[in-house]
């Protein structure tokens, strides 16, 4: 049998569930400019790559409207700086 991921993203998946509901416990309104939704995602503003996915220095609490924005128009993204140079 051929796993869906790894073992190692597999933890840290689960590792991440817990970090983000306590982000998103502390970080309850929308960071994009001049939105006060509350915050029901985090966005990944270098990408979930590797140890990113738990890297709490670049998630961005945002709603689900403005998640979908930045996600679908990443140029004006990165202008605004709510997503940055991807790396691995």
């Amino acid at each position: 049998m051929i796993r869906s991921r790894s073992i190692k993203r597999a933890k840290q998946e689960r590792e991440y569930a817990k970090i983000r509901k306590a982000f998103l416990f502390c970080h309850v309104k929308c960071r994009v400019a001049g939105c006060d939704s509350p915050a029901v995602e985090i966005h990944h503003m270098k990408g979930r790559i590797g140890d990113l996915l738990i890297d709490e220095r670049f998630f961005l609490p945002v709603c689900r409207p403005h998640h979908n924005y930045i996600e679908s128009h990443p140029a004006e993204a990165k202008e605004h700086g709510y997503s940055l140079i991807r790396t691995i």
